[in-house]
């Protein structure tokens, strides 16, 4: 076996932890002032390959090492702060959720008990799923991973220890599998391989093998300061901040992106408690004491968000989201004081191991059978006219599979000229879910029709979309068959965003080249900040009244904004503009419904439009 130092306690692990957290939070309250924040969850990893691994190994080394006291403090740990936070909310989704969102939540909170969130919420991933923000239980999918890892690693080194192999050679190799699963899965554009605990690996096992070397330890034998580790430190602090401020969610991660921080933490680690940052910043007593209740501050902060989000529908709001925060640091406190040290170190901790575990399994187990109960329906009023329940199917007002394309392979679109024979001008549609949409209205409107739309893919020529890699060889694809089509209209629709709605001219540039005699380009439909039928769910009760037919509550604010600065964008190019959002709003709010609810409304989710409503933005606006 290679030799291993003892890492023993170093306050500026702690203070790393709080540099883990702190971005996380600000960027999950407010993320447009720390774009990355999300990359602290890689600090944490390997910070944790670091800690569990320099624990293992010590044992390992001294042949004091057992499965049933290893996993005795996994759970002394993990299981108090958890088990709060999970009942906390079930019983917060209890009061304030709709059958479907409260059965998502106990969804995953029994995912969350059993530590497989991440493969849960894997499952979930596509076009039309939830927002994030409709999740209290999303920021799981990292404590599953971790926990996976805590579960396999100790019995990968002991069978290493056993079989007397190089342990260095066997972290390495573990560390090379999965990096190289990370860059494959990430470069093959598929967003389930964020959730996969194989593409973080490489991660938990830099911070081994760390450990393993015996970098950066502290005690007696550490090594004393030097120019060098102060060097160390100060490049390490310096990939910490540019990942946070320059890597953005737009950006496929992990992927390589995700080496800058992993490098950052390693660097830290490595340079030794008494390194420049490490000894002035990190073992700052203010660092470590945020460091301390970061596990708990992690468990809170993503609910009491998500939960306010639900709820308050102000939640883009600067002081809810701001207060929110202050609530998370408030109960990570009381939680890390009150539960997590009596049962961690106090006179309980050698009972509290199978009291903890039936508490878990208890805690999951009732959110299951809640799942299984479809949301317990009979808590919400009957008087909702269908509403709480309603649902509805995309498929066949898209195309889906055909000629809306969710598997992204431009060889997957099928005959989507209606109908095929040669006839009237042909009106061509292309672009993302939202062009999807319109095709229910513009077929009673247009004699001939083209479409041919993806999902997440803006009908934007030369430009790349992060986890949306074949976005470019799809809109390729797309103007291949329009220029063979010879259509005589062009309609552009898109999820239209700030940083991406710029980049029509190629598009416009091309269509011009091809000779379209008509280029219209549709503007971004009303976006609500929840699901419509909840906005009015919600607006119904907190009124006392009925559904209103039109509505600025729980609207997202940025749209007309949006709207404004494309309009001479694209007339200024030469295409024609034209506006959903003025068809469907005015002073007094945007219209949600136009029949009985819930039958007529005009969006079935945040942004996409129900069939009802594609028909009467069409009618209004008077296209093709």
């Amino acid at each position: 076996m290679a030799a291993h130092v003892e890492t023993g306690y170093r306050a500026d692990i702690d203070g790393l932890r709080a540099v883990a957290i702190l971005p996380v939070v600000c960027f999950h309250a407010f993320p447009a002032a720390m774009p990355g924040g999300f990359v602290g969850v890689d600090v944490f990893f390997v910070i944790s390959g670091y800690l569990i691994s320099g624990i293992i190994l010590s044992q390992l080394d001294r042949g004091t090492f057992g499965l049933a006291d290893y996993y005795a403090r996994r759970v002394r740990r993990i299981f108090p702060a958890l088990g709060v936070v999970l009942s906390t909310s079930y019983v917060t989704g209890w009061w304030l959720l709709y059958p479907d969102e409260f059965k998502q939540l106990c969804k995953h909170i029994a995912a969350g008990a059993a530590f497989v969130a991440n493969f849960a919420l894997r499952r979930e991933v596509g076009y039309f799923d939830g927002a994030a923000e409709t999740k209290p239980m999303l920021h799981l999918w990292s404590l599953g991973v971790e926990e996976q890892f805590y579960i396999v690693w100790p019995l990968l080194l002991w069978a290493a220890v056993k079989a007397r192999a190089n342990l260095r050679t066997v972290i390495l190799a573990a560390l090379a599998v999965s990096l190289a699963w990370n860059l494959w899965a990430v470069g093959a554009d598929d967003p389930r391989s964020f959730f996969s605990p194989l593409v973080r690996v490489w991660e938990l096992a830099t911070g081994a093998l760390l450990a393993q070397a015996g970098a950066g330890a502290a005690g007696p034998g550490a090594p004393r300061r030097s120019l060098g580790r102060d060097a160390l430190s100060v490049v390490g602090a310096a990939l910490l901040v540019g990942a946070v401020l320059l890597i953005d969610r737009e950006m496929p991660f992990p992927g390589w992106r995700a080496a800058v921080p992993v490098a950052g933490t390693a660097l830290l680690i490595a340079a030794g408690p008494g390194a420049l940052v490490n000894r002035t910043v990190l073992a700052n007593p203010l660092m470590v004491g945020i460091g301390l209740i970061s596990y708990p501050l992690y468990l809170w902060h993503w609910p009491l968000l998500s939960f306010a989000h639900v709820a308050v529908l102000d939640a883009a709001e600067p002081l809810v989201r701001g207060l929110a925060v202050a609530a998370a640091f408030g109960l990570a406190w009381a939680t890390w004081r009150f539960v997590e040290r009596p049962l961690r170190f106090g006179r309980l901790r050698r009972v509290a191991v199978p009291g903890l575990a039936a508490a878990l399994v208890a805690i999951g187990g009732v959110a299951w059978a809640t799942n299984k109960a479809d949301g317990l329906p009979g808590r919400v009023p009957a008087e909702t006219g269908g509403l709480a329940s309603w649902r509805y199917d995309t498929a066949p007002a898209y195309r889906s599979g055909t000629c809306f394309l969710e598997e992204l392979r431009a060889s997957a679109f099928g005959d989507c000229v209606d109908p095929p024979a040669a006839g009237p001008r042909l009106v061509f549609l292309w672009g993302d879910s939202h062009a999807a949409h319109l095709y229910a209205g513009l077929r009673t409107a247009a004699p001939r029709m083209a479409q041919y739309t993806a999902s997440g893919c803006p009908p934007l020529l030369e430009t790349d979309f992060g986890y949306r890699a074949n976005c470019r060889v799809i809109n390729e694809a797309v103007l291949e068959r329009l220029v063979r089509l010879a259509p005589h209209t062009v309609v552009l629709a898109a999820h239209w965003k700030d940083h991406d709605w710029r980049r029509l001219d190629a598009t416009l540039a091309a269509l011009e080249r091809a000779g379209v005699p008509r280029v219209v380009v549709v503007g971004p439909v009303p976006q609500w900040q929840i699901a419509l039928p909840k906005v009015l769910l919600r607006y119904a009760a907190r009124s006392g009244g009925a559904y209103p037919e039109r509505t600025s509550w729980g609207l997202a604010s940025e749209i007309g904004r949006l709207d404004h600065a494309m309009k001479p964008f694209v007339e200024a190019r030469g295409g024609v503009y034209v506006s959903p959002y003025a068809a469907l709003c005015d002073a007094r709010g945007c219209l949600t419904h136009v029949g009985p609810v819930p039958d007529g409304l005009i969006t079935f989710d945040g942004h996409h439009l129900t069939v009802v409503g594609a028909t009467h933005v069409v009618r209004t606006l008077a296209l093709p």
